[in-house]
């Protein structure tokens, strides 16, 4: 159990990097700060889950840095590549979109990105994970755990409520074949059409950036239906 929740931990730490190496990110290019992620909390998985593979998969490697870039490159870009498929398959939006970037496999990944995913994999092999490793040894059994368990039940929420928004723009975005800010905008416009009976004060007084759909289609305004206009018809047929 001890060396399971040294796993979950990991994955809980590595969400929380991703989601900092994000927002810096961002940043530097919009002069920003934006919430970044599927996420509401400060949280990335995607992130956690390539870090505890490569941690897994890739350290044996540790004495040869060329291997451990290329296994990172591999493993990340799997990742990132499996996620958009899922996103595809069952919500039909695809959040990002790689299509004019040189390099690309079917707009889910490019060369640039995964390239800097293998440098960040050198980084948390030979830098991160052992600075984050020592310091959970200082952790008793007990407190890992707690801590553990605690986390992921954090993440297993935030995740669940971010997927139900994602079910409920997933119609619109099929019958607008637009993008999200514009599914979430229509959604918000059919939520005041159904609540008319309130007044226009408290109407205004929800404010939708506080939705966790607000806050994905400020995130990733440009995200689309990953199904075309003819699907989305055949669907509704």
């Amino acid at each position: 159990m001890h060396a399971f929740s040294l796993v979950l931990l990991y994955l809980a730490i590595y969400s929380f990097i991703g989601w900092i190496v994000e927002v810096l990110w961002v940043f530097a290019k919009s002069q920003h700060l934006q919430n970044r992620g599927f996420l509401t909390g400060p949280f990335l998985p995607i992130y956690g889950i390539g870090a505890v593979l490569l941690v897994l998969f890739v350290e044996p490697y540790v004495k040869n840095p060329f291997l451990v870039f290329l296994a990172s490159v591999v493993v990340t870009s799997t990742v990132e590549y499996l996620s958009s498929l899922i996103l595809d398959k069952v919500f039909h939006i695809s959040l990002w979109n790689y299509h004019d970037r040189r390099f690309n496999l079917n707009g889910r990944i490019c060369l640039e990105n995964s390239l800097g995913f293998g440098a960040l994999g050198l980084l948390l092999i030979y830098v991160l994970h052992p600075l984050i490793s020592d310091g959970l040894k200082a952790l008793s059994p007990d407190a890992a755990i707690a801590i553990a368990w605690t986390l992921i039940g954090i993440l297993i929420v935030d995740s669940a409520n971010s997927i139900r928004s994602l079910a409920k723009v997933r119609p619109v975005l099929d019958e607008l074949h637009g993008t999200l800010a514009e599914a979430h905008a229509e959604i918000e416009q059919r939520a005041v059409r159904i609540h008319q009976a309130r007044t226009e004060k408290d109407l205004a007084r929800r404010p939708a950036s506080t939705s966790t759909l607000g806050r994905l289609a400020r995130v990733f305004p440009h995200a689309r239906s990953a199904r075309s206009p003819k699907d989305a018809q055949v669907a509704r047929s």
